[in-house]
């Protein structure tokens, strides 16, 4: 398993900027087919005797860790939960808000389930996902643990309130997946798409060591 270090970056980078190293961008190769591999999974899976939870944060973690990066270890203080992920990474500058993102890159979204009960938007990093790459209409597909185990989810920052595109033959092309279950909030049905809930990118900055 290739090492991986991390490289300090204490501001903010613009996705589209990021230098590129192979031995890095082969590890980020192996962040994304690991996650599409893992389509349809109920269980998040051990790697080496090592377990992760079956929520979100877990499948984050497992396909990290099994891509050859520990990033709890490095950056949430070796805890789970996706706010201590957040904060880690905020600290060393690797969050960023775009409307695109990288292949490999985290999402993270606020609201996307009532943790603290009430009825109210007000549950700050509930959730969080990998980017996986791109579809049309500058749309982000990207893979977490929903609802149903792991599935593809589809984010469209330039069409926040968007569900779905109408093409030229008829049939709809979906750009933002629901994230949220409707439980008679009093929202409407717009609002409860992958872009409203959306909080920020993450970019981990690694140097690849023999």
């Amino acid at each position: 398993m290739k090492k991986l270090l991390i490289l300090f970056v204490l501001t903010v980078i613009s996705c589209s900027c990021f230098a590129s190293d192979p031995r890095v961008d082969a590890f980020y190769d192996r962040v994304i087919k690991i996650a599409r591999e893992s389509i349809g999974l109920k269980i998040v899976p051990a790697v080496n005797g090592k377990h992760f939870t079956s929520d979100c944060i877990g499948f984050v973690n497992y396909v990290y860790y099994k891509a050859g990066f520990d990033l709890y270890k490095a950056y949430g203080k070796g805890r789970g939960g996706v706010d201590t992920l957040y904060d880690g990474l905020v600290k060393y500058g690797f969050v960023y808000k775009e409307k695109q993102a990288n292949p490999g890159d985290i999402v993270f979204f606020d609201n996307t389930y009532d943790i603290k009960g009430g009825r109210r938007w007000d549950n700050p990093l509930s959730h969080i996902g990998i980017i996986v790459g791109n579809g049309r209409f500058d749309t982000l597909v990207f893979i977490h643990f929903g609802n149903h185990g792991v599935e593809e989810g589809r984010l469209n920052l330039f069409y926040p309130y968007t569900y779905a595109v109408k093409l030229s033959d008829g049939d709809l092309y979906p750009i933002n997946s629901y994230l949220r279950n409707d439980r008679g909030e009093g929202f409407s049905k717009k609002e409860y798409v992958a872009a409203n809930f959306y909080k920020a990118f993450a970019h981990i900055r690694l140097k690849a060591v023999n």
